[in-house]
């Protein structure tokens, strides 16, 4: 048997045994590397998409709901259903371009792998869809068994306008010397002396009315 002394020292482990990048940014770069196509990866914004599409997106989620505060039961659900509808446009997407690529032939004239690639996507796709719906379902029982909708603004009246007065006089007579002034109805009676008659515009006779000549 050899001695303590005899037996030779075990290697120093290099960072303590661990394999792998250890810095946060090392570890998100590597944790896509299983990543083929994206159509059913966990990441929720890959390298190709943009995080403001997704905030935009989950935006107007939230606002259809009235902006539920976080941590709460229904904020919970509407990021739920978010972001099932951004996994399916993601899909749909890659259904779109797979289509696109390979849609010059007829699909009957496609070999064996084109059909089995289609056939991957189309069930990626109606799966994500099912998806949706059932989230979507939850969060319209929840929205309606536990919310309800912000009463509509109160319509405001409006007022009636102001009847104008069945009898319009036709002319108005005013004193040069006093400033005095009186409406004739047609030929009722004549104008006093020292009075100029001033037509009156049909329609605004209303002592509001700014074309309204008053005394």
């Amino acid at each position: 048997m050899l001695s303590d002394d005899q037996i030779p020292a075990e290697p120093e482990k290099r960072n303590s045994g661990r394999t792998g990048p250890t810095s946060e940014e090392g570890r998100a770069i590597s944790s896509r590397n299983a990543i083929r196509h994206g159509m059913c990866a966990k990441t929720l914004i890959l390298l190709h998409e943009s995080e403001g599409d997704w905030l935009l997106l989950l935006k107007t989620w939230l606002e259809a709901y009235q902006n539920p505060a976080e941590n709460t039961l229904l904020h919970n659900f509407v990021l739920k259903v978010a972001q099932a509808e951004w996994q399916r446009l993601r899909i749909q997407r890659e259904y779109d371009y797979f289509l696109l690529t390979h849609g010059t032939p007829p699909m009957t004239a496609w070999d064996p792998r084109e059909i089995k690639d289609h056939d991957l996507v189309t069930r990626y796709l109606t799966a994500a869809e099912r998806r949706f719906q059932r989230d979507y379902r939850l969060l319209e029982h929840h929205w309606k068994t536990h919310h309800k909708p912000l009463p509509e603004p109160k319509k405001v009246p409006k007022q009636p306008e102001p009847e104008l007065s069945k009898e319009m006089p036709d002319i108005r007579f005013i004193n040069n010397e006093t400033g005095e002034s009186c409406d004739c109805f047609g030929n009722d009676y004549p104008p006093p002396p020292n009075y100029v008659s001033r037509p009156i515009i049909p329609g605004v006779y209303d002592p509001n009315h700014p074309a309204y000549e008053g005394p």
